[in-house]
């Protein structure tokens, strides 16, 4: 089954983002955490911070956890990455880490996620923008490899409005520079958000994910 792959960014939170998924990444050092796993904290009034003093879940490498969402999110599951340590955090990683996180949530098969660039900061989007359509071009090879196949898979970076612009024109150019029509770039998307009570609802159904 062939796969594409479209990449657009959208200044709503996490929270705010239609998707059938919420996906965000947090370093071994981040205390408290920080930006996409930061926020998904804040809305569940700390329990990610609770999961992780209770060991119920892991900032290491590699490490995927699924969970429920609740009301305060317009996805219904949140998956939660470890990224590492933040010392070893490099163009190469971030390229690995968006290969990873893609093919987990084709391999789920999902359809629509709501990301926030894992490990890059909101004011260094445009030097990592390569590395990110060069893990999402590898996560696809790697679905149309697989013997199961995978469908498509719309991509929503959550960032931040101010320098929004110039981040999705360094993206649509790291995109186009694979000349490949199975991966593509949207224009960005600009809403007013309105969010809902933090905390709403009950956190549940966590599941550990293998690598």
């Amino acid at each position: 089954m062939r796969t594409r792959l479209e990449l657009g960014l959208d200044s709503l939170p996490l929270d705010a983002i239609e998707a059938e998924a919420v996906v965000a990444g947090f370093f071994l050092e981040d205390r408290p955490l920080r930006g996409g796993a930061g926020r998904v904290d804040w809305r569940l009034c700390g329990r990610v911070s609770e999961m992780i003093l209770d060991r119920r879940i892991s900032a290491e490498l590699g490490s995927a956890s699924l969970m429920a969402a609740t009301p305060a999110f317009k996805a219904p599951r949140i998956l939660l990455l470890g990224l590492g340590s933040r010392a070893d955090f490099a163009l190469t990683v971030a390229q690995d880490l968006m290969r990873d996180a893609l093919g987990r949530c084709l391999a789920l098969g999902l359809g629509r996620i709501a990301l926030a660039p894992l490990g890059i900061g909101s004011d260094d989007f445009v030097r990592h923008a390569g590395a990110l359509a060069g893990g999402a071009a590898e996560a696809m090879a790697a679905a149309e490899a697989s013997t199961q196949g995978h469908g498509d898979l719309d991509v929503c970076l959550s960032v931040p409005e101010a320098g929004i612009e110039t981040a999705s024109e360094a993206l649509q150019h790291a995109v186009a520079a694979f000349g490949d029509n199975r991966l593509m770039s949207r224009p960005v998307t600009r809403r007013q958000h309105r969010p809902a009570p933090r905390g709403a609802g009950a956190l549940r159904g966590l599941q550990p994910l293998r690598p």
